[in-house]
């Protein structure tokens, strides 16, 4: 019986459910982006985003990201509606071909998104989105993350660190 209750509190921690974080929704700046096709998220990359808020509708089953992109030195602000799928921890949107992402990490200072784009030639990239409140990333944070990049098949050096190019508008 003991090892069954640790086994569920084992599979109950590993899920983040974005309805159990309250601190999900409001003001966010992107810190670091992680993927395997670097070229995705190099400057004025398609997948090189400069998130601003985050909001959630109808308990949190539509999310809205508002971001900005970059392109030739000139910001454009965009918001897209992810749709959650049935396996209830899972969002789905269209920019830049499809998007399937997920809460990895929830804090009240940093998230974390994993996220599988597929674009219109069909050529998947994995990546991980991290969320803060515009500090750079710690030692510490760089090393979590560089573990976790690896456990999703994303090189461990392709680290692209925002919080200080990061010139758009508030």
């Amino acid at each position: 019986m003991v090892k069954f209750l640790l086994l569920a509190l084992v599979f109950g921690l590993a899920h983040v459910h974005a309805h159990d974080h309250p601190e999900l929704q409001g003001q966010w700046k992107t810190t670091a982006i992680m993927a395997d096709n670097i070229d995705k998220i190099e400057t004025s990359g398609p997948l090189e985003l400069f998130v601003r808020e985050i909001t959630c509708d109808e308990g949190c089953q539509k999310m809205k990201v508002t971001f900005y992109v970059k392109q030739n030195g000139q910001c454009s602000l965009t918001t897209v509606t992810g749709y959650k799928q049935e396996d209830g921890k899972t969002f789905k949107n269209q920019y830049e071909g499809e998007n399937n992402y997920k809460l990895l990490k929830a804090t009240s200072e940093n998230l974390v998104f994993y996220d599988e784009n597929v674009d219109r030639a069909s050529r998947k990239t994995k990546l991980l989105y991290i969320l803060g409140k515009g500090e750079a990333l710690t030692h510490e944070q760089k090393e979590r993350l560089t573990e976790l990049a690896t456990q999703k098949g994303i090189p461990a050096g392709n680290l692209r660190e925002l919080a200080h190019e990061d010139t758009c508008p508030e």
